[in-house]
């Protein structure tokens, strides 16, 4: 087994050092925890023959979403680094911290996908943030970054993107999803930062928290595999997976207004009209305390399974004002 290299907390990440045509495992320091032991990153960087673009793919910003773990081993096996053009930046499990406590949050319990660029100096989970974007991010020139729905909830395959930038939308269009949502950038996601720093990125949802669901994931790296043939980074003729997508202008969560037990009624990916039951909350005997109806026609894109839910719990995540994509807007599909 090859050698894994040492970053230290000084010293970044090189591709230059690294040999062409070659897969490279890396362990890069990022900060301190409170033994005052090196937070490492694992990373896998695969250096192509030839030049071309670097594209990074960041999984686990939330530590208990793993799907994007399983696609990022698989995609390894695909690639032969002595026929790949370019660079592939892989970082498995981006919190490390939450990873380890199989939990969404950093240790401090902040979301980091909330506070990006984070900061030299400040919280913990700020630092670590801010060596992750300047170490790790700031070399790609487009980014992936793969997620799930979080602890209690179910997503279809979905695609959050600027489907009004011709990068990001392009980006959008060559994976393999269910679902794209049109979601302008927000404040202190990596995904908002990368496109404010000239790097084209989409977020990528892959279905469920803490498992591995192998269908998703082969969907999705066929995706990855197809915005690599469309960058020259391997061979191959890309594919068109838009005609059994749908896309959607805008998605929002539909709440409860009421507690108890919820039985949440469609199946991800359905279509619901509006006035729809989509669930019913009861009281402890049994009894029906709030109907839910669907206050729009839209797309199930993800929902509650835990039965448990307070007044205010969010109940379905519903994607509206659907329109039909045109291949022809990826440019040489």
């Amino acid at each position: 087994m090859k050698k894994v290299l040492i970053i230290k907390n000084k010293e970044d990440l090189k591709l230059s050092a690294l040999k062409r045509g070659e897969l490279h495992r890396l362990q890069l320091h990022l900060s301190h925890n409170s033994l005052g032991v090196p937070w490492k990153i694992p990373l896998i960087v695969i250096r192509g023959m030839k030049k071309g673009p670097t594209i990074g793919i960041t999984a686990a910003l939330h530590g208990n979403e793993l799907n994007g773990i399983s696609t990022i081993f698989k995609l390894i096996n695909e690639i032969d680094p002595q026929k790949l053009s370019g660079d592939l930046i892989l970082v498995p499990i981006s919190n490390v911290p939450g990873y380890l406590m199989n939990q969404r949050y950093f240790s401090d319990n902040v979301d980091l996908n909330r506070i990006m660029p984070g900061k030299p100096e400040g919280n913990t989970s700020s630092i670590y943030a801010h060596y992750f974007i300047s170490k790790i991010v700031s070399k790609f020139d487009y980014l992936l970054d793969l997620h799930t729905a979080s602890h209690g909830r179910v997503n279809s395959l979905y695609i959050r993107a600027d489907i009004e930038n011709e990068e990001t939308r392009t980006l959008a269009y060559l994976q393999h999803p269910q679902i794209i949502v049109q979601k302008y950038d927000e404040q202190g996601t990596l995904r908002g930062w990368a496109n404010e720093n000239g790097i084209p990125a989409i977020t990528i949802e892959i279905g469920n928290p803490n498992a591995f669901q192998h269908e998703l994931i082969d969907e999705t790296l066929d995706g990855i595999l197809n915005t690599m043939r469309y960058f020259k980074m391997i061979r191959g003729k890309v594919k068109d997976f838009m005609k059994d997508a749908t896309i959607c202008d805008h998605s929002y969560w539909i709440y409860s207004k009421s507690g108890g037990i919820i039985d949440v009624l469609p199946k991800l990916a359905d279509t619901v009209t509006q006035g729809e039951t989509i669930a019913y909350v009861y009281d402890v005997f049994g009894q029906v305390k709030e109907e839910i109806k669907a206050n729009k026609s839209g797309i199930v894109i993800g929902k509650n399974i835990r039965p448990n839910c307070d007044a205010g719990t969010r109940v379905l995540h519903l994607g509206v004002n659907i329109f039909e994509p045109l291949s022809k807007n990826i440019p040489g599909a």
